[in-house]
């Protein structure tokens, strides 16, 4: 009777856990959904060029926070940004832009799933010559293995089209204003 018990309830947890997960999988895929958000900031002066950052706000929000500061940083380097969430009908046409960011959450070590659908799209859908960059935001400071694992979100092609894309992540303990400045330093140089 103990070993049936045991065996029932063994039954149990591991069902409670792939329910679980699926739950997390689909409230991830709701929180892309609701990123449908659209904003433009222009420069106090004259805009130097157009720029796009497209994001995926996460279930916390943090990914939204980066884009913003991104944004704003951007801005005050003179260009006019479109804030564009992930489903938002500015993220289909990235062309038009000297400079395109895409960022989103970092789960289980990887890029989410619809800021690494944007980066894929964007290879068929961009400017030459545009400046480009990814961020991850998730827990922790980075690391090289963060920046490795968001790289492998950009396919592969032999035209190279995405290889000298900008890659970071912004891990919640590090100082968003000064990775954010660096990034964006990146891009603007």
């Amino acid at each position: 009777m103990r070993k049936t018990f045991k065996i029932i309830m063994a039954i149990f947890a591991i069902m409670v856990i792939i329910v679980v997960a699926f739950g997390a999988i689909i409230l991830l895929d709701v929180a892309a959904y609701t990123a449908t958000g659209l904003q433009t900031l222009t420069p106090t002066g004259i805009s130097i060029g157009k720029a796009i950052v497209i994001y995926d706000p996460g279930l916390s929000g943090t990914a939204k926070g980066v884009a913003d500061k991104v944004a704003v940083d951007l801005q005050t380097k003179s260009y006019t940004v479109t804030l564009a969430g992930i489903k938002s009908s500015a993220a289909g046409t990235m062309t038009g832009y000297n400079i395109i960011v895409i960022g989103g959450p970092v789960y289980a070590g990887g890029l989410a799933s619809s800021a690494k659908g944007a980066v894929e799209s964007l290879g068929l859908n961009h400017d030459q010559g545009a400046k480009i960059g990814v961020f991850g935001s998730g827990s922790g400071a980075t690391s090289p293995e963060d920046i490795a694992q968001i790289r492998q979100s950009i396919p592969e092609r032999s035209d190279e089209t995405l290889q000298n894309i900008i890659v970071v992540k912004i891990g919640s303990s590090e100082d968003l204003n000064t990775r954010v400045q660096d990034f964006v330093n990146q891009l603007v140089s």
